[in-house]
């Protein structure tokens, strides 16, 4: 407890704790470390991480570039005693690391560091260079230690207090990695210069791997790493893609249920993969776009909320991005009518109400680019429709009463007509569009005797919130404890 409020004691007033005050020869941060073996000898391993993530704080504010890096050579002292005795001992006998004790050690150290890169942010850059290449060659081993006794021992290996030991440190590496990339602030050479050693030890690593033996934790360092290089890492797309797709996707589509933590993280790659570095879609092949599509159409399906709304948003970024491409013909050509038909699918089957405002967005963006006249191409194929349409418009509205005419047996062809024609009046304006799904599905026999608040879920949302503004515009209607904290650093 004493260790959590020294923390947030430092997040709110860290630079009175690198200056020098009044009656102290040196700032408080110098006397710290100074002390620093005895101040954590009696602390667990838990308590010393939120203490070194504290002194990583105040040596954040230390503002002369000289006194920071000395600050932090101090901090890590400690930690990097330890590290260098370890791998001066690996590299005699590297059975040395096989040790469960050392296992842990190296797992303490890892996230010792793990603390203050979170705090630190750009400024950890020296310490990380100074053990990453060591520390990317004990993740290899320790991934090569785990694909064997799981090769030997069966998929009950993987449930071992052994292997889950040194998963523990292949993801506390993942997660450093992370932590520190994640924010290191304006430095996009600091990317390509920590993402090129990892490609084989890493990357290589989860293609080669056994699947239970595949940490998550690769695929959202990678989408941590897009999101914040965004354009810079295009050429780096298909290597990454090569490595993680094919495999994760055959791990995940045998059913809903296994490997879940790799599910909501790899539809996350893809999206930042879509977001900021769509031209590298572009370059894929039609049968791995083809893969790409066939995996978000299967994460809209999904029924965990997490997954379909993920799917979703990630398609909405792939109609807009091929809208605007020189690709839009080819691609709406191929999945027009199927992303039209999936999305009316989980629409209409009554499990995915939470879905509803996504899939309201993707059947605006879809009619409303049908009837702009953006597409130039047909969208029927012309060896099966036996007349040409005179518009691509007249062919999806038709297209649509006969796919739901099937959908909805119980309602007359005219019912039918009438909303698909209403949807196409209204697909300008987004209020007007939303409703008149929404009083549809309300009115079928499907729907009618079913919760539906999850359709209203958007107004319930808005409601309750100018509720709390209209509360907090009043003194003393909410209580302080329930008022976001925003107090800042003086």
């Amino acid at each position: 407890m004493a260790c959590d409020t020294f923390l947030k004691i430092v997040q709110k007033c860290k630079r009175k704790f690198v200056i020098v005050q009044v009656g102290e020869s040196e700032p408080f941060v110098s006397e710290l470390l100074s002390g620093l073996p005895t101040t954590v000898a009696d602390l667990e391993p838990h308590q010393i991480h939120t203490f070194y993530e504290s002194v990583g704080h105040m040596i954040q504010a230390e503002p002369d570039p000289q006194k920071r890096d000395e600050y932090l050579q101090r901090l890590m002292d400690l930690p990097n005693q330890k590290w260098a005795e370890i791998i001066g001992q690996a590299r005699q006998s590297v059975d040395f690391l096989k040790d469960q004790e050392v296992i842990r050690a190296v797992l303490n150290i890892l996230q010792t560091n793990t603390s203050v890169a979170s705090s630190l942010g750009t400024y950890f850059l020296s310490q990380i260079s100074l053990i990453f290449l060591d520390m990317l060659n004990v993740y290899r081993m320790y991934s090569e230690l785990i694909s064997s006794s799981i090769a030997e021992g069966g998929p009950y290996a993987s449930r071992t207090s052994y292997v889950k030991l040194l998963r523990s440190v292949k993801r506390e590496t993942l997660k450093l990695i992370e932590a520190f990339l994640d924010k290191a602030e304006d430095q996009p050479q600091i990317g390509k210069q920590f993402v090129l050693p990892m490609m084989d030890p890493v990357l290589g690593d989860y293609a080669r791997n056994l699947p239970d033996a595949r940490e998550s934790e690769v695929l959202s360092l990678f989408a941590t790493i897009i999101n914040k290089y965004k354009a810079a890492m295009i050429d780096d797309v298909p290597r990454i893609f090569e490595a993680v797709f094919q495999c994760t996707l055959e791990m995940i589509t045998k059913n809903f249920e296994d490997y879940p933590e790799h599910r909501l993280k790899f539809f996350s790659l893809i999206r930042a993969i879509a977001t900021h570095c769509f031209p590298a879609l572009i370059r894929l092949s039609s049968q791995q776009l083809k893969l790409v599509m066939d995996s978000i159409i299967w994460a809209f399906r999904h029924t965990e909320r997490n997954i379909a709304e993920t799917g979703l948003n990630l398609l909405l970024e792939m109609l807009k991005n091929f809208q605007a491409s020189e690709f839009c013909n080819q691609f709406y050509r191929t999945y027009f009518l199927t992303i039209e038909q999936e999305i009316f699918a989980v629409l209409t089957d009554t499990f995915h109400k939470p879905g509803f405002k996504l899939h309201v967005l993707v059947l605006q963006h879809l009619f409303c680019l049908v009837e702009s006249g953006a597409l130039t191409e047909p969208l029927w194929d012309a060896a099966t429709v036996p007349y040409p349409y005179p518009n691509n418009a007249i062919f999806v509205r038709e297209y649509t009463i006969k796919l739901l005419g099937t959908s909805f047996p119980n309602m007359t062809a005219s019912e039918v007509t009438q909303f698909v024609n209403g949807l196409f009046e209204s697909r300008t304006d987004l209020s007007v569009f939303k409703n008149h799904i929404r009083d549809f599905l309300v009115q079928s026999k499907e729907f009618s005797a079913q919760d539906n608040k999850d359709l209203y879920a958007e107004e319930a949302a808005a409601q309750r919130e100018r509720e709390r503004q209209r509360m907090l515009s009043i003194p003393g209607l909410i209580a302080p404890n329930e008022i976001q904290d925003e107090m800042v650093d003086l």
